[in-house]
């Protein structure tokens, strides 16, 4: 059997733009290590004909073809990083291969926020599918897909490794890693957390955990050193946003720094010591796992990982 898995290109792809391009490449590998599975491709998807910024070797031994010229070459074809075109998965169909969509994204708000704040969406022939796959966090939508589908839906498991993350892990000159809780390093004033939402949808907004950060900081004035709010540049031109930040007591205290986009490893190395989360419906995050991995606090309120870390 030959299996296809849709993935991106481009100028902006990056294996750390979010969670996705690392699991295709993991889920490339899981299914690699099938007896039975010939041959693994990704089907791109993008407009280059490279694989995204930050591939590693591992990564690049997977074929990276356009999906014009996988029609005769596969099997089982599943759209998972970038979405193909309807005429090729009806051909394909047509000549006896199987598609499956794999929704790594929360369904819902896929559909519905791009309606309600005129962003650019994606929902094409709703039958053009013989399965849906789904993550558990996303089996509460299980209901929904399958009305829309029409299609059986089923629950795949959570895939997640160090390699992305060990590959960016800062170094003293002397080699040593910078990344890594050390231990008795959260005394008062000394606290040091980061929050590493996206900010580009209500059900991954780091608002929250700022004002977490802001109610310890009442509580104990001076407990916190720093707040390193990550993915905030763009919000800081909202006014909303600007009266809000404004009225907290870490940012009057010059505490509050908002920045951009940057590796996990890098700000954690640069010495932040804890990690602050909040998400709605959307409890499976590598932001998570890669907080574990570095034995870092993780104040957090997913179900799925209420048993570790600081669960509110």
């Amino acid at each position: 059997m030959r299996v296809g898995v849709s993935i991106m290109t481009g100028d902006k792809q990056h294996v750390w733009n979010n969670g996705l391009v690392q699991n295709i490449y993991h889920f490339a590998r899981l299914l690699n290590e099938i007896p039975f599975v010939e041959g693994v491709y990704l089907l791109n998807c993008g407009d280059r004909p490279t694989h995204p910024q930050g591939s590693d070797e591992e990564a690049k031994q997977f074929p990276l073809i356009p999906a014009a010229d996988a029609v005769d070459v596969l099997d089982v074809a599943i759209e998972m990083g970038g979405a193909i075109n309807v005429e090729w998965i009806r051909r394909f169909r047509f000549r006896g291969g199987k598609f499956v969509i794999h929704q790594c994204g929360q369904p819902y708000v896929a559909l519905i926020e791009p309606t309600v704040f005129d962003r650019e969406g994606f929902f094409i022939d709703a039958q053009r599918c013989e399965e849906i796959w789904l993550l558990a966090k996303d089996m509460v939508f299980a209901p929904m897909l399958r009305m829309v589908h029409r299609c059986p839906v089923h629950e795949v498991p959570y895939l997640w490794s160090p390699r992305f993350l060990e590959q960016t892990v800062p170094r003293d000159p002397e080699g040593a890693s910078l990344f890594g809780y050390r231990r008795g390093s959260l005394k008062t004033g000394a606290i040091r957390p980061a929050i590493f939402e996206p900010n580009i949808s209500p059900i991954k907004m780091g608002l929250i955990p700022l004002m977490i950060c802001d109610a310890v900081e009442r509580a104990s004035p001076g407990a916190i050193e720093g707040v390193t709010f990550l993915n905030g540049d763009a919000l800081t031109g909202h006014p909303s946003f600007v009266h809000l930040v404004q009225g907290l007591a870490t940012y009057q205290a010059g505490k509050a720094h908002i920045t951009g986009r940057d590796y996990f490893a890098h700000v954690m190395g640069r010495g932040n010591n804890l990690v602050v989360s909040h998400q709605i419906n959307c409890p499976q995050n590598y932001v998570y796992l890669d907080a574990l991995h570095g034995a870092y606090p993780l104040v957090h309120n997913s179900t799925i990982f209420r048993d570790v870390g600081y669960y509110y």
